[in-house]
Order: structure tokens, then C-alpha cells, then sequence
């Protein structure tokens, strides 16, 4: 049993007791990051769970977000690398020719060409192709062809444009007559007019398309005594390679049944002069000759 008489009284504060008490409360109400003696001072508060999982989840869409980009980012390049591919592809081919005469063997090189890419596939992409020899196969299969280009048409479809050699003489031998360009290569199928000069083979060397039976040099010398005949008013009707050597020439003109015989070793000029000297001089005197021989610089023979 407790009585009230007995009960221990606390003893009374005094003023200064009161402050120092409030002033305790006071400090106990800072928080653990205030500032302290001898501690490092930190601003970072600690985040709340609601802030911590928004967090979290902005960085799960980000990484999402840039994953889908990468994603979309290889699937362009991938679909630009397989148009470029296809762009560069040639499966289908058309051809252009220069003219209507020509475009009418238009199967006859697209197969050609076909022929050319099963033996090498790899050259159907054209950035892989070996255009010396594409040229090379086609001076085998049609000698007519002078330039081939291949351009992009559509999607694994090109167009090929074809340049044909002309002409500057024809060139028979045996039963078959082959056409000679300007750079000595022979061919058969000749899409332009008959060239004005027609080189008569007897010298027995047989002639295959594709091969340059006659060389740069005869060609030059051909052309350069054509044209100075025709300034003399003399038109070249023929000329003929004599038996057994193609270092001579031999010039029939317009209205003379007798042979002009000139050589390749020397320049056309002189040997043209010779020989419009001895016509002339054969004319004034009525003589008709067997033939002229103006291979001997600055010399005429004739019988």
C-alpha cells in the first residue's frame, strides 16, 4: 500500500537547469546528415521506394528504347545493302543498238553475253566485272562488236549498249569475204555501207574473224593512198594483196585496168606522187602498161 505522504518529490529546476534542457530538444531535432565534428558532409538524401522504381523504370525504357533503335538502325542497312546488291545484279539484259539493221540480232548477243556470265557468275554483279575480258569474248564470238557497256536498268536488270565496227575496206578470201576496220581486226557481219575500197587476197594467208590479218601500218598506208589518190581525182577501185607476202599492195583507179604495186615499208605520199607522175606520162604518150612499180624511192618502172 502507497502513500501519498511517502512519495519522493523532484527536486525543483532552476533557470539555468530549464535552458540547458530546451537547448538539448533543440539538437535532437537535427537530423543525422547536419553537419557534426569530424564527419564528411554528404547532400545526397536518400531516395524514397517511389522514387527509386521510377528511376529504374525510365532507365529499363531507355535501354529499350536505344535496343529498338539498333535494331531498326541494321535493319535499313541491311535492306540498303540488298537493294545495292540487286541494283548491281544482272539476271535479265536488254540491248541497245545504234540502229534498226543491227537491233534485229538482238538475241544473238544477249546470249553471248549469257554464254560470258555462266562461265564466270561472279561478274553478273558488275562491280565485278572484267571488261577486258568480256571484250576479248566477244571479239572470239562476234568480231563485229567494237564496244560493249553495261548500265544499271532496274532491280537485277541491266541494259547493254553495243558499238559495231565500221568498215574501211573489205577484204575477200577464197569464197567468204571478211570487212577490216580501222584497227586491222576482220569481221563478217557488217551493219554500214560497203566500204569503196575491196581488198583482193592472193597472198594465201588464211583469215579468221577476230584475227588482225591486216596491221595498223597497212591500214594507215591503205587509207593514206586512198585519199590521196582521190585528191588527184583518181578513185581507188580495188586493191590486192599480191601471193605470198602482205608487205605490198597492189592499186587499181577508176578507168586504168592495170595495177599500181606500192610497198608498206614506205610512206604513201611519195609512192602516190611516183605513180600520178608515171600515169600521166603513160597517158600523154598512149601507152597502156601491164602494171606501175613505184616501190623504188624516187624511181618508176612499168611494162
Amino acid at each position: 500500500m502507497k502513500f501519498g505522504f511517502l512519495k519522493k518529490k523532484e527536486p525543483k529546476l532552476t533557470r539555468r537547469e530549464i535552458a540547458a534542457r530546451r537547448q538539448a530538444e533543440i539538437y535532437d531535432d537535427i537530423p543525422a546528415q547536419s553537419y557534426r565534428r569530424n564527419r564528411t558532409l554528404n547532400s545526397r538524401q536518400t531516395a524514397s521506394p517511389m522514387e527509386t522504381s521510377e528511376r529504374l523504370e525510365a532507365h529499363r525504357l531507355i535501354k529499350k528504347r536505344r535496343k529498338a533503335s539498333r535494331r531498326f538502325f541494321g535493319a535499313v542497312c541491311g535492306l540498303g545493302i540488298v537493294l545495292y546488291l540487286l541494283s548491281q545484279l544482272t539476271i535479265n539484259v536488254s540491248v541497245q543498238t545504234p540502229d534498226p539493221k543491227s537491233s534485229g540480232n538482238a538475241a544473238k548477243y544477249i546470249k553471248i553475253l549469257n554464254d560470258y556470265y555462266a562461265s564466270r557468275p561472279a561478274e553478273r554483279f558488275r562491280f565485278f566485272l572484267d571488261h577486258n575480258s568480256l571484250i576479248n569474248f566477244f571479239l572470239q564470238q562476234a568480231p563485229e562488236v567494237k564496244t560493249i557497256r553495261i548500265e544499271g536498268e532496274s532491280l537485277a536488270s541491266s541494259s547493254v549498249k553495243l558499238q559495231f565496227r565500221q568498215p574501211v575496206a573489205q577484204w575477200s578470201s577464197g569464197s567468204k569475204v571478211y570487212f577490216v576496220d580501222e584497227s586491222g581486226v576482220t569481221f563478217e557481219q557488217n551493219y554500214f555501207d560497203a566500204p569503196t575500197v575491196a581488198v583482193k587476197d592472193e597472198s594465201g594467208i588464211p583469215a579468221k574473224s577476230g584475227q588482225e590479218v591486216i596491221n595498223r601500218q597497212f591500214l594507215s598506208f591503205l587509207g593514206q593512198a586512198v585519199s590521196l589518190f582521190t585528191q588527184n581525182n583518181l578513185k581507188v577501185s580495188e586493191a590486192t594483196l599480191p601471193a605470198g607476202t602482205v608487205r605490198q599492195v597492189w592499186f587499181k583507179v577508176d578507168g586504168r585496168d592495170y595495177y599500181i604495186r606500192m610497198t608498206v615499208d614506205r610512206a604513201a605520199e611519195p609512192q602516190v606522187k611516183q605513180a600520178i607522175i608515171t600515169i600521166k606520162h603513160l597517158d600523154g604518150q598512149g601507152i597502156t602498161p601491164a602494171y606501175i612499180d613505184v616501190r623504188v624511192d624516187q624511181r618508176s618502172f612499168y611494162r
